[in-house]
Parts: C-alpha cells; sequence; structure tokens
C-alpha cells in the first residue's frame, strides 16, 4: 500500500510546481511568522494561484498559537483542506472551527508521551502527526522515536498517523518498513545540504515519492 508524502514548508513557485508533478500528495505552508520557512498569506495565495496543478494537492496551512480570526482569515484566502495547529493553545477551537468550514484538521503529537493516556481531541482529526520535541515548534530535522511510532500507529487506529521528523530520501524507505505510518512529513528532509530553508531540491522530493511509492 501506498504511503502518503506532504512536502512542509514551500516558498517558491517552482518547488509547488515540482511537488505537483511528482505526485505529492499534500503541502504545508508555513504561516508562523517566526518559521524559517515562513510565508505570508497573501503571497501564499499568489504562489498557488499561479501554479498550474496546485489544485490537485492538499493544502495544509501550518500555524504556531495563530488566534482563531487569522486562521479563518487564512482558510478563506489559501483555500485550506487541512489545519496543522502548534503551540500552547489547546487544539479544539481550531478543531472546531475546522469543521465549520468543513475541511481537515491535523493532531500534532510532540515526543514520546505515554500512549495510555493521550485522548484523541474531538472533533477527531483527519490525521495524527507525530514528530519529535526539540525546542521551538517543528522537529527541526531531528529524527522522532520510531519504536514509540510504531506503537502509536496501533494505538491510535483507525485514524491514519502520519511520521514527521528527520525524514530523508536515505531513511525513508526505512521508516516506512520499521513504523507503517499512513504517510511521511517532510521539510528539511526535501532541501539539498546548505540551501536556504524552503528551498527545495526537487532529486530529494523525487526520491522520497519513489520510496513512498515502492517498486513499481
Amino acid at each position: 500500500m501506498a504511503t502518503g508524502l506532504k512536502i512542509c514548508g514551500l516558498t517558491r513557485a517552482e518547488d509547488l510546481r515540482a511537488c505537483a508533478a511528482l505526485g505529492v500528495d499534500a503541502i504545508g505552508l508555513n504561516l508562523w511568522p517566526e518559521s524559517r520557512r515562513f510565508v505570508e498569506p497573501h503571497d501564499a495565495a499568489e504562489l498557488l494561484a499561479a501554479t498550474p496543478g496546485a489544485d490537485g494537492l492538499v493544502r495544509v496551512g501550518v500555524s504556531v498559537d495563530a488566534s482563531l480570526s487569522e486562521t479563518e482569515r487564512a482558510i478563506a484566502s489559501l483555500d485550506l483542506d487541512l489545519l496543522q495547529p502548534h503551540g500552547d493553545a489547546p487544539v479544539e477551537p481550531y478543531a472546531e472551527l475546522a469543521a465549520r468550514y468543513d475541511i481537515g484538521w491535523v493532531w500534532v503529537v510532540r515526543g514520546t508521551p505515554a500512549l495510555e493516556r493521550l485522548r484523541v481531541p474531538e472533533p477527531a482529526p483527519r490525521w495524527v502527526l507525530l514528530d519529535a520535541a526539540v525546542p521551538g515548534f517543528g522537529g527541526a530535522g531531528q529524527r522522532t522515536d520510531w519504536g514509540f511510532a510504531a506503537e502509536a500507529v496501533e494505538a491510535l487506529a483507525p485514524i491514519p498517523v502520519w511520521l514527521a521528523g528527520g525524514i530523508t530520501p536515505s531513511n525513508a524507505a526505512e521508516a516506512i518498513a520499521t513504523v507503517r505510518p499512513a504517510g511521511l512529513d517532510v521539510a528539511s528532509g526535501a532541501e539539498a545540504p546548505g540551501a536556504s530553508a524552503g528551498h527545495k531540491d526537487h532529486e530529494a522530493i523525487a526520491a522520497l515519492i519513489r520510496a513512498c511509492r515502492g517498486p513499481g
């Protein structure tokens, strides 16, 4: 069974075109101003409007403790399919906002919390994203505990579980075989070493697609 692929932190039209052409499933637009991959909502809207094939990509708005009014504006201006809230604010208001607009949301679980104590928020997320626990928000390219992630995939079923944190073309196939996630979420791992944040490496994206799709 094919594994989904989300490329997060897109900032350039050529990278968005590559995602559409290569068969990426979802893209993440980072709407948090303190991120190195931040894109202004107005610029993101222009980016999407000018990119052939972008309509076929699941659009995920990534935010950190954004106000609900800001989030509403992003949903409307970017025609978002999913919200991915990070931060210290409770997730339930974002989940309710997503439901009001008839879109989904992504529940981010950082680190290795006790699975027996996890309670899935309501309305339920479209999928769960497992990420490494590091200072700040996002995995910072640090690998998530794959042993924990494999247990989480089973414990949280039937909700799809996606894996983030330190995924690269060189370890994507191993991550899929070990964790059996519904999808991979990649930001820095889709960028060439030394490249500016947000500047994606199209060969890396193609390699990630091959890992996710499997032989043939």
